[in-house]
């Protein structure tokens, strides 16, 4: 092995060792043959095969493929039952030179004709248990049919050669059609994965692997291979004893078992047969997260316990962790000749423990999928990293950061994060939080949409036996979140089940898991039924809204699962039965049942519609006022407060006009005039932080530039993704014209950028653009006609207003800094990216703060927690700053 790598020069790289490239992992197991040919390499029930036998027996059915007319490149399916003779068919189908597609019989067998068609298998080998069950073109042959031709065969090994490039397997796994796909895994692929674990976690010819895996499942290919590589015997188990906790544990027992790979849900079912004793094992756990509380349990009861990571596509395992202790579970640090990358949106490295996405790179990248070149070239891009001529790096589609140790964490899918509530966030942040707390065995947390109009997330909960108050345990469960997670994180309900739904790899069937409503716990201990008509009406308008049976007197809109869009639909109804319009921000001081109710009885003419909104008013911290942006209120900003330090005050200035009944200002001065009047109502000393999103930045700093020629002492005016252009009001006609044609060219231009970098996106955004801009013409044209009846009435008017008011605005330079948080990803086309057209009008600069997601997502998670980490910073050396 060549010395490895300096940890601070090569974070994220693994052991550079030598190995032959070439060589077949069939060599191997024929050298271990000639020095062991006496001793056990496979047991199963009553039966055991020695080495010799193995691979005598091996040779003797690849030439009988060959005599088929098998030649090396072409792909057989494999379909046979767990027993000797699928091991033994596996180990002749590579040394025919042929590559295999493991087919477990159980699986549909539609998935298998598909397999068997896109692969263009060439021979089927299975059994005649299973004669004409598959409607396939490839040729049957039957194992029974083989066996009896098999002394007719030489015994020595088929003179085929087979090099490193050539096809070991075609492994298929689920895709998002709904079709699966095949992944190509070479020989030299698989050489470098199988000598890795040889050495860590290491296994010798004195060792006894047990092997419980599907053949269909890639982990297999460590239960196959690595114990004829060392010498060591392999123990295989029927289909069903493999899923009996009992019979394995057993056999673990009374077998001499020194190495067992498995799922945590496999570890777990040996768990609950009885495994209270330690046990000589080495346990591997891989294919799923390790969870805190198995890794408590596994711990005294095996030699050692090792964590291990990695997609089918870079070859069964990329990642090796030895766990000692539950504190400190990862997915550890790369095998041999493997790279891991955590990129951003950019694919930009993020080795300052920053998280991205993990992507892999090295000697077990596989070839890529079969018949799949779009999803190639998504998924396995170009190695710009570590200077490998033609090297490949697979995105895996996995969320990881690293650790100062260089240890990865693995954060979950990517695509488990689901867009809910405005914001996108990630499953598996609040499964890792529940599956901590007490009682909890398993979590798996889902959005449904059948449980109402909005999505609500549902918490599925496994739980030890215990005899604790369900109710009491779920407020627990509930505060654990909202402790650790901003509010739009918590889940909203909490369904117990008895077990997870599992796939027959032994992963979380989400799509198995049940309706979750027989199951949720309810509050009912607390419940207290409405005693008056407004309670009663706020609280059944919160049910129907909010898909629930019931809703109390002291429930709490926000812990129902209440948001800013839901809040929209509520308030207009409450204002349809009672006349009486409330901001939607009102729900931050009443939040109850009872409290709305008691405000909805003041007297409509005492509602206050007053701009500045308390969002997080406590503290003792220099406070921040941000300004709206065309969403036109201050709810969108909760995530970031909930984010900054807990002394943080936090307040939000929302649109005067929103009530539909006073006039929407539609001249900036004036509209920063009445926002500056109601903060210096409250704080007429200062200092003042000002900050605006998208069009609110434009508000923040004309109310920065009143306030400064006022004399008051603003310390910080930050713009959170807002882009300035000059008015064209004073412009001629033809220079009008000019830059408007320009900027036409200039964002077609950039929309066939923002085409290549993610179609997806581009497509989505540009029908957005689209929609609000048939909802203004509509307005323009029909406006004057209009009700102003509810919410979605008089909005369309404030828009119209604030734009009005943009375009007649003057951007005077001021003599002030900017503190710029720009969205590293871009949606639309500037003249000026890097300063977003700030520059000529801060006097003091412009300071540029990049901050994840793109315009419309960077409060959204895990966005907001890094813009809050970045903005409280800058918050806290602007109130040390006085000019």
């Amino acid at each position: 092995m060549d010395q490895e790598r300096s940890d601070t020069l090569n974070i994220g790289f693994g052991p550079a060792a030598t190995y032959q490239k070439d060589k077949p992992v069939f060599e191997y197991i024929a050298e271990i043959a000639q020095q062991y040919p006496d001793k056990i390499a496979l047991s199963f029930e009553d039966r055991q095969m020695n080495y010799r036998h193995l691979d005598e027996t091996s040779n003797r059915i690849a030439h009988i493929l060959i005599a088929e007319g098998i030649k090396p490149g072409d792909v057989i399916g494999l379909s046979l039952d767990r027993s000797p003779e699928m091991i033994v068919s596996l180990l002749a189908i590579i040394k025919s030179g042929a590559a295999y597609i493991p087919l477990d019989p159980e699986y549909p067998a539609d998935r298998i004709e598909f397999m068997l068609e896109d692969a263009s298998a060439k021979i089927l080998f299975t059994s005649k248990k299973y004669q004409g069950k598959f409607n396939t073109q490839s040729q049957e042959l039957y194992i029974e049919d083989i066996l009896f031709k098999l002394d007719a065969q030489p015994t020595t090994q088929p003179q085929v050669t087979v090099k490193g490039d050539d096809l070991i397997y075609i492994l298929y796994t689920s895709g998002s059609t709904g079709k699966p796909k095949g992944v190509q895994i070479r020989h030299s692929n698989f050489a470098n994965f199988i000598l890795s674990m040889k050495e860590e976690p290491g296994l010798t010819a004195d060792d006894v692997l047990l092997g419980v895996t599907t053949i269909s499942f890639d982990i297999f290919g460590l239960e196959m291979y690595l114990p004829f590589i060392v010498g060591a015997t392999l123990i295989i188990t029927d289909t069903v004893t493999a899923k009996d906790g009992r019979a394995l544990l057993e056999i673990m027992r009374t077998q001499g078992v020194t190495m067992m790979q498995a799922t945590p849900y496999t570890w777990r079912m040996l768990i609950e047969a009885g495994w209270d004793k330690p046990l000589p094992v080495r346990v591997i756990t891989g294919g799923e997260p390790l969870a805190k509380d198995l890794a408590d349990k596994l711990i005294p009861l095996c030699e050692e316990l090792w964590n291990q990571y990695g997609p089918t596509e870079t070859t069964v395992y990329s990642t090796i962790k030895h766990v000692t202790e539950s504190a400190d579970i990862t997915i550890g640090k790369p095998i041999w000749n493997t790279q891991i990358y955590i990129l951003d949106e950019q694919n930009n490295n993020l080795t300052d423990g920053s998280v991205g996405e993990i992507c892999i790179g090295g000697d077990s990248v596989a070839a890529g999928y079969l018949n799949r070149p779009e999803l190639n070239e998504e998924k396995f891009i170009d190695d710009t990293f570590s200077g490998t001529p033609g090297g490949k790096v697979y995105r895996t589609g996995d969320l990881g950061s690293f650790k100062e140790n260089g240890e990865v964490n693995c954060l979950g899918r990517i695509d488990h994060q689901v867009k809910i509530r405005g914001y996108r966030i990630e499953l598996a942040e609040i499964e890792y939080i529940l599956s901590k707390q007490k009682n909890v065995r398993s979590a798996v947390v889902l959005p449904r949409t059948d449980m109402g109009p909005d999505l609500r997330l549902v918490a599925y909960l496994v739980l030890e036996p215990n005899e604790e108050d369900l109710v009491q345990q779920m407020e627990s469960w509930r505060q654990a979140l909202a402790d650790a997670l901003p509010e739009y994180m918590v889940a909203d309900d909490y369904a117990v089940i008895d077990e997870i739904p599992q796939t027959p790899n032994g992963k979380v069937d989400r799509k198995a898991l049940p309706d979750p409503r027989p199951f949720i716990v309810r509050r009912r201990e607390v419940y207290v039924e409405p005693r008056t008509t407004v309670e009663k009406l706020v609280a059944d308008t919160w049910a129907e809204f909010m898909g629930l049976e019931q809703v109390g007197v002291y429930d709490d809109f926000f812990e129902l699962g209440g948001r800013s869009l839901v809040a929209v639909k509520i308030m207009a109804r409450l204002e349809q039965e009672t006349g009486k319009r409330l901001p939607l921000a009102t729900l931050f001081e009443f939040s109850t049942v009872e409290k709305l109710a008691q405000r909805l009885q003041v007297d409509g003419k005492s509602i206050t519609w007053e701009s500045l909104v308390n969002i997080k008013p406590k503290g003792t911290k220099m406070p921040i006022y941000i300004v709206h942006g065309a969403g036109l209120n201050v709810l969108l900003f909760n995530a970031l407060a909930m984010n900054l330090d807990a002394d943080q005050p936090v307040f939000g200035l929302q649109a005067k006009g929103l009530n539909g009944i006073d006039k929407p200002l539609d001249n900036m001065e004036e509209i920063a005039a009445n926002y500056i009047a109601e903060i210096v109502a409250k704080n007429p000393d200062g200092p003042y932080a000002l900050a605006g999103y998208s069009l609110g930045g434009i508000i923040a700093y004309e109310m920065a530039r009143q306030m400064i020629e006022a004399g008051r002492d603003v310390r910080m005016v930050a713009m959170f993704d807002t882009h300035i252009t000059q008015t064209e009001r004073y412009d001629s006609v033809i220079v009008k014209l000019f830059r408007r044609t320009r900027l036409l060219i200039m964002q077609l231009l950039y929309s066939f950028v923002l085409l290549a970098q993610d179609p997806k996106r581009a497509i989505e955004y540009k029908a957005l653009q689209l929609k609000r801009r048939i909802i203004r013409l509509w307005w323009r044209i029909k406006g004057a006609d209009q009700s102003q009846e509810g919410f979605f009435g008089y909005s369309n008017e404030l828009d119209e207003e604030n734009k009005r008011a943009m375009d007649n605005y003057f951007v005077q330079p001021v003599n002030v800094a900017i503190d710029l948080f720009r969205a590293k990803k871009k949606t639309f086309y500037m003249d000026d990216f890097k300063f977003m057209g700030w520059k000529p009008y801060a006097k003091k600069g412009v300071r540029v703060h990049d901050i994840p997601g793109e315009h419309n997502t960077i409060f959204a998670p895990p966005n907001d927690q890094e813009f809050a980490v970045v903005l409280q910073k800058c918050l806290d050396e602007a109130a040390v700053k006085k000019d």
